[in-house]
């Protein structure tokens, strides 16, 4: 008896590039949304590439918990899109600082996970993970991100906002991007958790 052909939708997840256009699609398409909702809402925008609700962050998350590095290489290259997009105005961005800002937006979310994995002792299938687990890796991506971030701007004086020299100040805008990204993410993670109860409860 032969095997049933896989249908459309199998192949495309179980292709190769899956995990990149997942990554680099999800990544543009969020933060086009997102760029709506600073408009929407102006008060998210905090200062220069600090948003107080930043949802990419949800899918940098979702990127690296289900596809591991390959979803963060995804990520990397939407990143380095949407950093033109935002900051190609600014005199100090070249292809340089464009790189190293697509990396940390990447990469350090991939790191994270990595660091609370071998911490927590979870396998590479991620097979044990629970949802303090998930918190623990989604709170430790948003303050990495932030603090390598920081630094990058601060370094390059992308806005009037990073030349301060007041430590409250710097700490400001290093928790509000922190609390951006943790807040964004839960909100996507918490959203995907809902819409696959929903259809599993569907298809009964």
């Amino acid at each position: 008896m032969s095997k049933a052909k896989p249908n459309l939708l199998e192949c495309a997840v179980n292709s190769r590039l899956t995990p990149y256009l997942f990554g680099f699609l999800g990544w543009t398409l969020m933060w086009q949304f997102q760029v709506f909702l600073t408009k929407a809402i102006p008060p998210l925008d905090f200062a220069l590439g600090v948003s107080l609700i930043f949802l990419p962050a949800g899918i940098r998350t979702l990127s690296v918990l289900i596809f591991g590095f390959k979803g963060a290489v995804g990520v990397f290259f939407g990143a380095m899109l949407s950093t033109l997009e935002y900051m190609g105005h600014v005199a100090s961005m070249h292809f340089a600082v464009h790189t190293v800002i697509g990396a940390i937006s990447a990469f350090s979310a991939w790191v994270a996970m990595v660091a609370v994995c071998h911490i927590r002792k979870i396998d590479d299938d991620l097979s044990q993970i629970g949802f303090d687990d998930v918190l623990a890796i989604v709170f430790s991506q948003g303050l990495l991100s932030a603090t390598l971030h920081q630094c990058i701007f601060r370094w390059f004086h992308f806005d009037a906002a990073f030349e301060t020299e007041s430590w409250q100040q710097i700490s400001m805008l290093w928790g509000a991007m922190a609390i951006g990204d943790i807040v964004g993410s839960m909100i996507v993670l918490l959203s995907a958790i809902s819409v696959v109860h929903f259809l599993k409860s569907a298809t009964r």
